[in-house]
């Protein structure tokens, strides 16, 4: 017994020998941290301030120089941490406490500082600091009834610049701007240097110009918010502040030009927000200069492309430049924003929609025409006006496009309405019609907006109803139509021949048009054809008149053959061969149109950044072709280029455009040298070029497609591999 009670003192003793030698440790780091502090060495002074903490977690005095420390590196977060820590261990410090109200606010925690500032305040209810800190806080919040009864504790505590300063502000965010002003007056006539109560004084008198009703009073309103902004200024001639407050005066002085100019030096100054750009085109809008206002808000949406008060504002200034489809299309936009959005009134919405449907108006009746429509039947086959229907067909095919300045409401096909695209401006159309074996005309109608109407007669011709001939040469097929295919694949090259006396008008396999010589009495066809779960395929051809020859074929795969796993390749190649070998023969075409006979021509073209974007492609031919024809564009693709590639056995094929292109409806196109600029259908669409390649031969297992295009939008480059 007598053992115990002598050890028990002794552990004590150690114990408080090691907190002893703790604590004269982290005194030695705190020491030597603050001497680094001061002599500039930040981060080493952070290092030895780690140390005592790591000495000691609850060693206040380094918490404290650690936030300060915080505080010179701008490190708000980890400031507020350390002084958290400090709160808890020292809550009956008011001024330890008032320190992390102050780190919270700092650190954009408002809610947190409003909590410690009012620890701070129970434990000294005359803290001027926590009051002050606490006004700032519910001011952030936007609690003005608290930030009022705070600023007013600290103003009847003591009167000093600072409290009649926050008492103001208290009292600007509760709506009593008469108090704010006799409270900056005072602050000024205290300390004419205390900028920012030039710039609250500034907006206090902007805000009793919105209350006031008698002329006079605004007037004078205005005068004393330059006045005092200018005043700022002859303190701090870079203050942006000043700057914007006092733009905003000027403007309600219909004195534009001078709010244009403060708000312009902001940017000069190196302010580029939101705030700067909006109200430069409020001031643009306000003087006259719409399109340097919307240039500003072309830039604000850039980023906040969805943002309602921008849009609403680039619509007004649209319409007044007479930009009125760009002002429709930005109502559009601002009405989506709005819809679900508790912000917006229902009110506010019906303005912008009845606003919406004015200016839609307005465009309607300023692009009213009074020309009919041009119909252009291209289906079925005519000579002249007479149309040559298959005798076997009691429905016909019916297509073609309508050129017309404006949209088109409707297009009909003996009375039957045809498919097309409302949205677009000369739409194709599409109608399948039931024609009697009597039937001597057809009609086609098409109608424009504004009631412009024109029709088109075709006489019928009925004509011989044989069906193409047609035969598939690849896969093999059995006799009863089988095509039996290797265990395991997925893609197969269709390959067959067709023919008809008439012409043949298209070769498709499973609803995809396949490589042919279109407008034949003879030609082979092609196409790559994914089966991946499909049990058949089915190849259609169809004649000029109509005729169709449709044939389905079976599908099956061999049985799967266990062989030995062939002996790894070498993979002593370099990268280059290995690059070259999976590409295996890569041509590039090069088509440079530039000599236009219907447009400017297009200079300093050339094949300079093709061979930059194409050099670590290892083409063995490169196949140039300049200023083609529509015609010429077809040919190529369709015929020789083919022919030259199944010849060569090809295995990589890429295609660069230069020249003028142009987008329209969605679609992308190439501007033959031969094309007129406001004719869509003298254009050359290139959207199916990657997959009419793939369609030449077997062997081509890879297709790019790169389209240089000078075009009417903004971008017109485009890539399809």
């Amino acid at each position: 017994m007598t053992t115990r009670l002598t050890r028990y003192p002794l552990a004590l003793l150690l114990i408080m020998a090691c907190h002893a030698a703790s604590a004269q440790d982290g005194k030695a780091f705190v020491k030597e941290a603050e001497r680094l502090q001061k002599g500039g060495q930040l981060k080493a002074a952070l290092e030895q301030y780690g140390f005592a903490v790591r000495v000691d977690s609850n060693y206040v005095k380094a918490l404290l120089g650690r936030a300060s420390l915080f505080l010179q590196m701008d490190s708000m977060k980890a400031r507020m941490a350390d002084m958290q820590h400090v709160a808890r261990l020292t809550p009956r410090d008011a001024d330890n406490l008032t320190l992390a109200a102050a780190a919270c606010l700092d650190a954009q925690v408002p809610a947190k500082a409003v909590q410690y500032a009012d620890q701070a305040l129970t434990v000294s209810p005359k803290n001027m600091q926590a009051l002050q800190t606490k006004v700032r806080a519910c001011l952030a919040l936007k609690d003005a009834q608290q930030a009022v009864a705070a600023a007013d504790a600290a103003l009847s505590l003591k009167a000093t610049t600072d409290t009649y300063y926050l008492h103001a502000l208290a009292r600007m965010a509760s709506g009593d701007y008469t108090t704010a002003d006799a409270d900056l007056d005072k602050v000024i006539e205290w300390n004419p240097l205390y900028e920012s109560a030039y710039v609250a004084s500034g907006e206090t008198q902007l805000k009793l110009h919105e209350s006031y009703r008698g002329t006079s009073m605004q007037m004078r309103a205005l005068e004393k918010s330059i006045d005092r902004c200018t005043a700022g200024l002859q303190l701090n001639p870079s203050s942006t502040e000043l700057l914007i407050v006092r733009s905003k005066a000027y403007a309600k002085q219909k004195e534009f030009a001078k709010a244009i100019d403060d708000v312009s030096k902001c940017v000069a100054l190196g302010r580029e927000d939101t705030v700067v750009y909006f109200q430069r085109a409020l001031y643009y809008h306000g003087f006259g200069q719409e399109q340097n206002a919307v240039n500003d808000l072309n830039k604000l949406l850039l980023n906040y492309p969805d943002n309602v008060n921008f849009l609403l504002l680039r619509a007004e200034c649209r319409e007044a430049n007479l930009d009125l489809d760009g002002a429709a299309n930005d109502l559009a936009l601002a009405e989506k924003g709005m819809k679900g959005n508790p912000a917006f009134s229902a009110a506010e919405l019906k303005s912008v929609a009845e606003s919406k449907e004015r200016i839609k108006a307005r465009v309607f009746e300023m692009n009213r025409e009074a020309d009919p429509p041009v119909i252009t039947v291209v289906e079925p086959m005519r000579k002249d006006d007479v149309a040559q229907v298959s005798s076997a067909l009691a429905s016909v095919k019916v297509a073609g496009h309508v050129r017309d300045k404006s949209l088109i409401k409707s297009i009909q096909v003996q009375g039957k309405d045809a498919d097309f695209d409302p949205d677009e401006k000369s739409p194709e159309f599409r109608a399948t019609v039931p024609l009697a074996a009597s039937a001597k005309e057809m009609e086609v109608m098409a109608e424009d907006v504004y009631g412009n109407r024109s029709t088109v007669t075709l006489k019928v011709q009925r004509t011989e109803a044989t069906p193409p001939v047609l035969a598939v040469t690849n896969p093999s097929i059995s006799a009863d139509r089988v095509a039996i295919l290797p265990a395991g694949k997925e893609q197969i090259f269709v390959e067959g021949h067709t023919s008809d006396p008439s012409g043949i008008r298209s070769v498709m396999v499973d609803g995809m048009y396949a490589s042919f010589i279109p407008d034949t009495t003879a030609t082979d066809f092609s196409i790559k054809l994914d089966i991946t779960g499909k049990d058949h395929f089915t190849v259609r051809a169809e004649d000029q008149f109509g005729n169709v020859t449709e044939t389905a074929f079976m599908v099956q795969h061999e049985a799967p053959v266990q062989a030995a796993a062939p002996p790894k390749p070498s993979s002593d190649k370099p990268a280059a061969d290995k690059a070259a070998s999976a590409m295996g023969t890569a041509w590039v075409v090069y088509i440079e149109n530039s000599n236009y006979k219907n447009m400017p021509a297009l200079p300093n073209l050339g094949p300079d950044k093709m061979h930059k974007a194409f050099a670590k492609y290892q083409a063995q031919r490169t196949i140039v072709k300049k200023n083609l024809t529509k015609t010429q564009l077809e040919r190529f693709f369709n015929i020789e280029l083919r022919d030259l590639v199944r010849g060569g056995d090809v295995n990589t094929l890429l295609v660069w455009y230069e020249g003028a292109g142009r987008s329209q409806g969605g679609k992308a196109y190439w501007i033959p040298v031969d094309g007129k600029s406001d004719d869509i259908y003298t254009f050359y669409n290139y959207g199916t070029l990657k997959g009419l390649m793939e369609n030449y031969s077997e062997s081509v297992r890879t297709t790019l497609v790169v389209s240089d295009a000078a075009g009417n939008d903004p971008s017109f480059y485009e890539l399809t591999r």
